[in-house]
């Protein structure tokens, strides 16, 4: 799966250079202009991440691995910080600069930039936990500047909380061609609980070790790594009632036979997978069989939920309705309104 997951990394990132390189004025038009286009960009990066952190969970303990590959980790961690960072406050200015939605055209897919943020948190966490051969030297500022990204996530994920209800209050509920993109609210919550916890154990264990100034000592680890724990399940809490929520819209849409296919029921997969992840981390931090069981189950799920949006999208591919857009130089929004 993680050889299949760099496959596909590097074949879309392919396709997207091509596309800048052969079509720019409609990437630039197209971000510019499609709300939903320009909070896309952010999904990359998290790609990147998942490539990231799987490199340091696997690719540095395997016996040909090492500390050579715990360094590409971390140097691949670096540049997506960078990157995250500028993507994120890009997706601001752009969408407060350009008159592309209104309040009723808020949709969730605000909260991706911010999921990004809250993802490379839990990546370096990961990577300095669970790495071979890490030395507080190169961990601490990882956890430093993950406990920062952390913050942008979940903060800026709360102003996109409050905007995105002012907007089912003016305008409802969604329509169910969009209902699985409520699940995509669930995403900073259930990520930055994961951070939380995960960071804090890494504070734990690497604060003691490095033992400078008035922070950075084994007592205030020994706190992150508390503090993590209680934030992480309330944060929990509420990433478990934004699913709930979702899964009710998404439901009276299936009974009411509303809902057809499109690649937007991707999006139902990775929020949950963050929530997993924070119970996976529960389950460590509590030594608890029932969170164990729950991430045991929502594995389950998701790879059910993957393996059904994989028939779905290889059917729409063969049957024409997917990859079929007409050649142009200009953004997908404008050709979808002539046909």
């Amino acid at each position: 799966m993680f050889v299949f997951n760099i496959v596909l990394f590097v074949v879309f990132f392919a396709i997207l250079l091509l596309r800048i390189v052969l079509y720019p004025k409609a990437i630039v038009q197209s971000v510019t202009s499609d709300f939903t286009e320009c909070t896309m960009m952010a999904a990359p990066v998290i790609a990147w991440f998942t490539i990231t952190a799987q490199i340091g969970l696997t690719v540095s303990q395997a016996s040909w691995g090492a500390h050579t590959w715990f360094l590409v980790a971390y140097v691949f961690w670096w540049i997506g910080t960078f990157l995250t960072i500028v993507i994120a406050v890009a997706v601001i200015v752009i969408i407060s600069k350009y008159d592309m939605v209104n309040i009723e055209g808020i949709t969730p897919a605000l909260v991706i930039p911010f999921v990004a943020t809250a993802t490379d948190a839990v990546a370096g966490g990961l990577i300095v936990t669970y790495s071979h051969y890490v030395n507080a030297r190169l961990a601490v500022p990882v956890i430093i500047v993950s406990y920062m990204l952390t913050g942008i996530g979940f903060f800026a994920a709360l102003m996109v909380y409050a905007v995105y209800l002012a907007r089912l209050l003016n305008a409802g509920l969604p329509p169910a061609a969009q209902s699985p993109s409520l699940i995509l609210l669930v995403g900073p919550l259930g990520q930055s609980s994961a951070a939380l916890q995960g960071l804090g154990s890494a504070a734990s264990s690497f604060f003691k070790t490095y033992d400078k100034g008035t922070f950075l000592m084994q007592s205030a680890g020994s706190v992150c790594s508390a503090v993590g724990v209680l934030l992480g399940l309330m944060l929990a809490g509420m990433a478990v009632f934004f699913m709930a929520f979702g899964a009710y819209v998404i439901l009276e849409g299936a009974i009411k036979r509303q809902h057809k296919y499109s690649l937007m029921w991707w999006s139902t997969i990775f929020p949950i997978a963050t929530v997993n992840t924070a119970f996976i981390e529960f389950s460590i931090t509590m030594d608890s069989p029932a969170f164990r069981g729950l991430s045991a189950a929502f594995l389950i799920f998701l790879l059910i939920d993957y393996f059904i949006n994989w028939a779905f999208t290889l059917r729409d591919i063969f049957q024409g309705k997917l990859l079929n857009g007409s050649r142009s130089d200009s953004p997908a929004s404008d050709r979808v309104k002539r046909q």
